[in-house]
């Protein structure tokens, strides 16, 4: 069987080790599994002994990265036998060089998160940008701490993708909770006459009409997207959407939203088009809830995108 591995990178006081203090407190991600934990650096926060015998953790500190190799994690994967391994990485080092080292057989790193201050990101994106594109670059989650009612999530969300456009963003605020982006925060203008989706937003308005589907009933859009025809669907109805990693590589499916159209019957299976609609609302039985469906306006067929997959903020 596998062995996770989990590795948290950012800088020195970005909230790494708050982070996995946490992650380890969640009884929904921990039921009394052995976690081995890495740490690659000291910071103001520090492992009680009384935390890492509650949540059933061992730790091994390193000054250096030349102090590991596979013969060490051997050793330290037959002594602790974990069920999973939790790395906190330090932020001012190139990830890559501890990626390149090899792992014990069963050890598979599954996600890597960054840990951000708002408080510093202008700074560091502006005056040390090498260093904060070896905390964005190889992350899966990157997460924005200490937010507030000021912090600018769109111009997080622009520099981050910039740099890594298939990065799940979470803002959290000082009390620990999690903060949506607004309305007016959307990379897409809502009050428009016609809803212009990016490519790259797909996800973010897919999972924002599904959460609040009367926001955007009678509103135009313009998406692009994959063709999907069912045999359950009316001959008036077609599916168009984007494949998305539902929770792993071996579970990509198509997400998207039914679509009324007089031309139903002319679309192929796999065909891709640019789509503008309007929005409506319907009762959904399966989802046991209201969801939103497309009226077709108008579309043209377009060749495959080069990025299929969506991401979801």
């Amino acid at each position: 069987m596998a062995i996770p591995v989990y590795i948290f990178c950012g800088f020195l006081e970005s909230g790494k080790t708050t982070l996995i203090q946490t992650t380890l407190k969640d009884e929904g991600f921990n039921e009394g599994e052995k976690t081995l934990l890495l740490t690659f650096e000291e910071g103001i926060e520090e492992y009680e002994p009384n935390f890492l015998k509650e949540t059933n953790t061992v730790l091994e500190t390193f000054d250096s990265l030349e102090e590991i190799n596979i013969d060490i994690l051997r050793e330290l994967d037959k002594k602790y036998t974990p069920d999973r391994v939790m790395i906190e990485f330090n932020g001012t080092w190139n990830i890559d060089d501890f990626l390149n080292i090899e792992l014990p057989l069963d050890w598979l790193v599954v996600q890597i998160l960054s840990t951000i201050d708002v408080s510093t990101f202008s700074n560091y994106i502006n005056n040390m940008r090498t260093f904060m594109f070896n905390v964005i670059n190889p992350a899966d989650v990157i997460v924005f701490n200490r937010c507030d009612e000021t912090t600018k999530k769109a111009y997080l969300r622009t520099n981050v993708k910039s740099i890594n456009k298939s990065a799940q963003i979470i803002y959290e605020l000082t009390d620990g909770t999690i903060s949506p982006m607004s309305d007016e925060e959307m990379p897409f203008d809502l009050s428009a006459d016609n809803i212009v989706i990016s490519d790259d937003d797909y996800g973010l308005w897919y999972m924002d009409a599904l959460d609040d589907a009367n926001k955007y009933e009678d509103k135009v859009v313009t998406i692009r997207g994959k063709v999907m025809r069912r045999n359950e669907d009316p001959d008036d109805i077609y599916v168009i959407g984007r494949n998305a990693m539902v929770c792993c590589a071996e579970d990509i499916q198509l997400i998207g939203y039914m679509v009324k159209s007089e031309n139903a019957e002319q679309m192929v299976d796999g065909d891709w088009l640019e789509l503008t609609a309007k929005m409506q609302v319907v009762y959904d039985e399966e989802y046991h809830g209201e969801v939103p469906i497309l009226e077709e306006i108008s579309y043209k067929r377009i060749p495959p995108l080069t990025e299929e997959l969506v991401y979801f903020s």
